[in-house]
């Protein structure tokens, strides 16, 4: 679709437009000639009567103000229009959405932040709700922008956030902590090495965004507890080896990490299961 077909891009409304991933999407989005309206509490309280002329409604607020902000638009929004969100948790609400949305639903998960300067290689996670031309034309925009559109269950993805987003969060802040307790003193880093730099280079840029967003993301998914358990449970048992100076049990649990790690590594390259992607793509995904 495009303007030499006689296809206008539709108006889209971005509720949360004037935060930092709201206005990124809002500011490609008009440059690829779709009217916009933001949204923001910035501006006052949201008022769904402001979006009814949005086919198009794009959720970018906090996995905890999705349901205030869904209560304020949905009676408002067009029968026959989408509303989609860039949460980075799928599968409530998503549930919301298609709870209270009267048309078209499509769960969105940026994988990368505001810094990025395009959508061209960014993995973008899709979680279909109700189908729809609208739906088709924003995974067609976002496939058309070059991002690799990643089709996966709502569960399972909440379920790999937990260990690759929230578990890896806290993993860094955990070291932060460690490293802080222990009087590490950064002026050492030209001594550390370049493995330790890469992972304090982690540590510095995670530590850019506000504490506030680490936190809502392990809160609000069910699946970080267990996963921040798991990984304490291990370090607790790699600790208490190294209190009682078991040397052969240290080694034991050591390389049993080792041949899982060892085995993971063949599966890297496998068919993913339930999970599809598309690049530079048109249409509805089948």
């Amino acid at each position: 679709m495009s303007a030499e077909d006689g296809f206008r891009p539709p108006r889209v409304g971005v509720v949360g437009g004037r935060g930092r991933m709201g206005s990124w999407f809002a500011s490609r989005l008009a440059a690829s000639g779709c009217p916009v309206v933001i949204a923001d509490l910035a501006d006052g309280p949201l008022k769904g009567a402001d979006l009814a002329a949005c086919p198009v409604i794009l959720l970018a607020v906090p996995v905890a103000a999705m349901d205030s902000a869904l209560q304020a638009i949905a009676p408002h929004a067009p029968a026959d229009g989408l509303i989609a969100d860039l949460a980075s948790l799928k599968a409530a609400p998503l549930e919301r959405m298609l709870t209270l949305a009267p048309g078209q639903v499509l769960g969105l998960h940026p994988l990368f932040g505001p810094g990025a300067e395009s959508l061209a290689g960014q993995t973008v996670f899709a979680c279909p709700g109700r189908p729809g031309p609208l739906v088709d034309w924003l995974l067609a925009w976002l496939a058309g922008q070059g991002a690799h559109l990643t089709f996966i269950k709502p569960q399972r993805h909440d379920e790999l956030m937990a260990l690759v987003q929230s578990l890896r969060q806290m993993l860094l802040f955990g070291l932060g902590a460690a490293l802080r307790e222990q009087g590490f003193d950064p002026a050492d880093l030209p001594l550390a090495g370049a493995w330790f730099n890469q992972i304090w280079d982690l540590l510095v840029r995670q530590c850019r965004q506000p504490a506030g967003l680490y936190a809502g993301l392990a809160l609000a998914n069910p699946e970080a507890g267990p996963a921040l358990e798991s990984l304490a449970g291990a370090l607790e048992s790699l600790a208490g080896r190294l209190r009682a100076g078991d040397a052969a049990g240290l080694e034991a649990q050591l390389s049993g990490i080792i041949a899982w790690v060892g085995e993971a590594e063949k599966k890297v390259d496998a068919p993913l299961e339930g999970v599809y992607c598309i690049q530079k793509s048109q249409g509805r995904m089948q």
